[in-house]
């Protein structure tokens, strides 16, 4: 007959109880509740709780925390091979690769996570390409990548994260889609540039809920991943807290944004906030030559004023409701790629088609 109580606390068996159960795992636990005949695990924890006085001071499942517990996974990564040309003389310039809204975990008639993969694949030959055109005429040594936010799709239904249209939960979205996707895109670029520099803001798509601090963030977590992996010597990962991030290349600051602030999306690209923001920003930040972000899936180049440009990224996605019903057109999966001087700015720009289907 199983018993439903819990031994004297001073005999043998309840003492050798008192001694393990602090530091007890789950699988231990939910043994004593079967052998003393409780309900649940729940059950027997709060009945130590009150009679013994006693907690287990080890962190719980993830699945029975208030927050997901993530644990940084140590990741080989797979290392894209391309052979590079020779390169010319005259004088170096900065390469830059925007990314974002990559959206990991969404699904829709023609994108998941496969084709999210294969597009990666695309998006680092196609951008090799250019930089082997462009050192035929002078150094490419150092690239940095930009990187708008969303990442993943998310969890949360008022971010839009229908269950019909997402693959998996946040942390498979992050931990088995986008990390690695990045760390062998960062890898791959390594073997092809001296150094490499990872600059991140966050989007809407990686907040965890409504009422959450806007540090808990999909976004950043995965940010904060990168820059924990364990990754070769010469790439360095920056993020911001903050909604921006002004990153300084060749001596020319570029403002970072995702560009959910701008809120007034009935008719498609709010073009008139967004450049009244963008001016406003500038006196607010002292003055920025350019400025980047992404949230609209749709790319455009705009001279705000006669110092200012902003560069919208495209999306890594096609066919997303947010797109055809917002925006009123379907996404050409792209990014943007281009080339700083130190005495000239940004010298040029090639859009990344990263789907040769919408070519």
């Amino acid at each position: 007959m199983v018993a439903t109580y819990l031994p004297g606390r001073d005999s043998p068996e309840g003492q050798e109880l008192e001694r393990l159960y602090p530091n007890a795992s789950d699988e231990q636990v939910k043994e004593w509740t079967k052998t003393y005949g409780y309900k649940n695990p729940s059950t027997f924890r709060e009945v130590m709780r009150k009679r013994w006085g006693l907690k287990r001071i080890i962190q719980r499942n993830s699945y029975e925390s208030k927050e997901p517990q993530i644990e940084v996974k140590i990741i080989t990564p797979e290392i894209k091979e391309f052979i590079p040309q020779v390169v010319g003389k005259g004088d170096p310039e900065t390469q830059v690769l925007v990314l974002g809204d990559g959206h990991a975990g969404l699904k829709t008639i023609s994108f998941d996570s496969k084709v999210y993969k294969k597009r990666f694949d695309t998006l680092f030959q196609s951008t090799m390409i250019v930089t082997n055109l462009h050192r035929n005429m002078y150094p490419l040594n150092d690239l940095i990548i930009i990187n708008v936010g969303d990442n993943v799709q998310g969890e949360n239904i008022f971010q839009g994260s229908n269950i019909e249209d997402t693959e998996c939960g946040a942390i498979k979205q992050i931990y088995d889609l986008a990390l690695p996707t990045l760390i062998n895109l960062l890898c791959s670029f390594k073997q092809q540039f001296k150094t490499i520099k990872f600059y991140g803001v966050k989007g809407n798509h990686g907040r965890y809920s409504k009422v959450a601090p806007p540090t808990s963030n999909w976004d950043l977590a995965l940010y904060k991943a990168l820059g924990e992996a364990r990754l070769p010597e010469g790439i360095e990962i920056y993020y911001s807290d903050t909604f921006y991030h002004i990153v300084e290349i060749e001596g020319f600051k570029f403002f970072v944004f995702h560009g959910d602030q701008i809120k007034n999306v009935q008719y498609g690209i709010p073009y008139f906030a967004l450049i009244r923001a963008v001016k406003d920003w500038y006196v607010t930040f002292r003055r920025f030559p350019y400025a980047i972000c992404g949230h609209w899936h749709k790319e455009d180049f705009l001279r705000v004023t006669s110092e200012t440009k902003l560069l919208i990224n495209g999306a890594l996605t096609t066919d997303d409701s947010f797109t055809l019903e917002t925006i009123k057109t379907s996404t050409i999966p792209n990014h943007w790629t281009f080339g700083v001087h130190k005495r000239r700015g940004m010298t040029w720009l090639y859009p990344i088609i990263v789907d040769n289907k919408f070519l």
